[in-house]
């Protein structure tokens, strides 16, 4: 399957910088999938994986040709297993940090993915809060020299993800303040925290000065706007109003019959007003 230059340039007028999943491109190379996202008008893509493609270089110059800025990839830590959170991970924290800048310089993304790990019975909240304390303040230097922000990610503990330490928008702000670093921030997702907490719009604005980057997805399902119960449009232009001019990335599933080009068409009208 090749390129198709002839679809609409849905993401022409978008206000802010939403991005495309590759995996709607499935029969396109990376270096393809770059150009098709091009094609409907958008700027962005984001695959958590990306650092560990082959082709990285040949990724990064397709994006600087069209104009188009790859999103987050994944940093260090996990979700149910070890993390930040334990001090004994430290070390681990550090060298996979040190290597995932190299591959976002490779790719030619600023933008780490964070996960800080399972909660530890043995050790209270706070202790755990003060591990990422350090943990981000180890890695902050080579951070800020790289010109690379990692952003911790807090997640649902309702639906998906039982037993992961970071749910909280208000306990991840206090972490990063603490760590005082501007290239150590949150990676907001609107579908986790709707769950979590909702009150979207209010804790965006909030949280704004910690926020370094943005995924979402509807709920309930976790799947394109408009599937669920959260007004996309209200939120993008919240996101906006507090000067955010970085990547907000798609995180999602496709609901069932819906196309790329239909998911394209429904994000661009979402952040077009």
């Amino acid at each position: 399957m090749a390129v198709n230059y002839q679809v609409e340039k849905y993401g022409s007028g978008m206000r802010i910088n939403v991005a495309a999943m590759p995996g709607w491109f499935p029969e396109l190379s990376h270096v393809e999938m770059v150009q098709q996202v091009a094609a409907y008008g958008f700027r962005s893509f984001e695959a958590l994986s990306a650092g560990k493609w082959t082709d990285k270089a040949e990724v990064k110059a397709a994006c600087i040709d069209l104009g188009v800025v790859p999103g987050c990839i994944s940093g260090s830590g996990s979700i149910t297993g070890d993390g930040p959170v334990n001090l004994s991970f430290h070390r681990k924290f550090e060298l996979d940090i040190r290597n995932a800048i190299q591959e976002a310089q490779a790719l030619g993304t600023k933008c780490l993915c964070g996960t800080v790990g399972a909660a530890i019975e043995r050790l209270s909240p706070e202790r755990q809060a003060d591990n990422l304390v350090l943990a981000g303040r180890r890695v902050a230097p080579m951070l800020e020299d790289a010109g690379i922000t990692l952003n911790f990610e807090p997640l649902n503990i309702r639906t998906n993800h039982h037993g992961y330490f970071l749910v909280y928008t208000e306990q991840a702000a206090d972490i990063i303040e603490r760590i005082g670093s501007p290239n150590v921030k949150i990676l907001y997702d609107v579908y986790h925290q709707q769950i979590s907490e909702g009150n979207i719009i209010p804790n965006i604005k909030r949280f704004a000065s910690t926020i370094g980057h943005y995924h979402i997805g509807d709920n309930p399902g976790r799947h394109e706007p408009g599937t669920g119960e959260l007004n996309f449009r209200r939120i993008f232009q919240a996101i906006a109003e507090t000067g955010y001019t970085g990547v907000v990335a798609s995180e999602f599933s496709l609901s069932e019959g819906c196309t790329t080009d239909q998911v394209m068409r429904v994000l661009a009208e979402a952040a077009t007003w």
